[in-house]
């Protein structure tokens, strides 16, 4: 199962949506959203989309994120308290739980700082990084 928490509560139920949506399915079934105060999942979701702070709240409670195989972190270099103290949360977890994965994603991140971050809890092994050029459209004014 995967956790991707998005920085605000739009982002976790559009995106949660658009993915159901592409996959032709309804929302909380396999693709799922849990943001404060309202939920749409099932026993069948394996990927949700929460908040960062929905995320915060249940590494409160299971330190181990049970049943998650992978923590898919969108928009990283979007900084803010919540963000920092998830990535120091993460890489506790991941000191506990080898089998943990975690998916860092952004446009614009400094790619090193985070795998040398994450690299100490294995061993000052350097973390894969995967870079995907993008481009650019122009854009016309009218």
């Amino acid at each position: 199962n995967m956790v991707a928490p998005q920085p605000r509560r739009i982002a976790a139920t559009g995106v949660a949506s658009r993915v159901a949506q592409e996959r032709s399915e309804d929302i909380g079934g396999t693709i799922g959203y849990s943001i404060r105060l309202e939920t749409k999942r099932s026993r069948k979701t394996r990927v949700l989309f929460c908040t960062t702070g929905v995320l915060l709240r249940r590494l409160a409670d299971d330190q181990e994120l049970s049943g998650v195989s992978v923590v898919c972190v969108d928009e990283v270099h979007e900084r803010s308290l919540d963000s920092d103290f998830l990535l120091v949360l993460l890489k506790d977890v991941m000191a506990r739980n080898a089998s943990l994965k975690v998916v860092l994603m952004s446009a614009t991140m400094d790619a090193s700082k985070f795998a040398a971050y994450f690299a100490a809890e294995s061993g000052g092994k350097p973390c894969p990084v995967l870079e995907i050029p993008g481009f650019t459209f122009p854009v016309k004014e009218l």
